[in-house]
């Protein structure tokens, strides 16, 4: 049976220096850099981001990836998510997982991304190329890269919402209350604890949590422990 020809891969200008082009090009696979909007490469119809395990959780926290999520989901058919390092360990750093677990779950369900991790930017190469001819599908992803528009969704409820809804101790009840007090998410995010306590009418305790959350400093791991290898052979 011959081999499927490699598919060229739209890969953005930023993602120069982070050493993934260098590896695909030493796996023989055809590549193109270009400013893309959104996504850091585009594999036939499936749009791919590829994010640093720290980057990721400080995005879950921040709101930041659900922009990006939604985002994607409006430029692409397709939208997945490569996290390179160990969130294993990161987790060990966060005090309550079952919010980080919360945001994980929204950002699949709820905006329909495809979430994959690697431990480094070899195999974020390997899952790249694999992508790229197929995976175990024998039809493979078919045709050159294709960069498609939909339509903008004029409703961002559902967005403001997942973002809020996945803070600690918010819920979807609290999210809705917040948005309907202070109009938009940057507002509650700038709002004092006193505005949320009191003008929210989110209490005391709920806005002291909420607070101290987004006043935190985050804590970058340093630590990262080998996963198992994507390597073919």
């Amino acid at each position: 049976m011959k081999n499927r020809a490699l598919q060229r891969i739209i890969i953005d200008e930023r993602e120069r220096p982070s050493g993934v082009p260098d590896e695909l090009r030493s796996l023989g696979v055809p590549i193109e850099f270009r400013v893309l909007d959104v996504a850091d490469y585009v594999v036939g119809s499936y749009a791919v981001e590829r994010k640093s395990v720290r980057d990721f959780v400080s995005s879950l926290y921040s709101g930041r990836l659900f922009d990006q999520a939604h985002r994607m989901g409006e430029a692409y058919r397709t939208s997945m998510l490569v996290v390179e390092g160990d969130l294993w360990e990161e987790l060990k750093r966060v005090r309550n997982s079952r919010s980080l677990w919360g945001a994980l779950i929204s950002s699949v369900l709820d905006f329909g991304l495809n979430m994959f991790f690697t431990p480094d930017g070899k195999q974020t190469a390997q899952f790249l190329f694999t992508l790229g001819k197929g995976g175990r599908h024998t039809k493979g992803s078919g045709g050159p890269p294709v960069i498609v528009r939909k339509p903008r969704s004029k409703d961002l409820n559902r967005l403001q919402l997942s973002v809020l809804g996945s803070l600690p101790g918010i819920g979807p009840r609290m999210a809705e209350q917040l948005l309907g007090y202070f109009g938009s998410l940057r507002k509650v995010f700038s709002a004092s604890m006193t505005e949320i306590a009191v003008g929210a009418g989110l209490g005391r305790s709920r806005a002291l949590a909420l607070t101290k959350l987004l006043d935190s400093r985050y804590k970058a791991s340093r630590t990262v422990i080998p996963q198992a290898s994507l390597n073919q052979e």
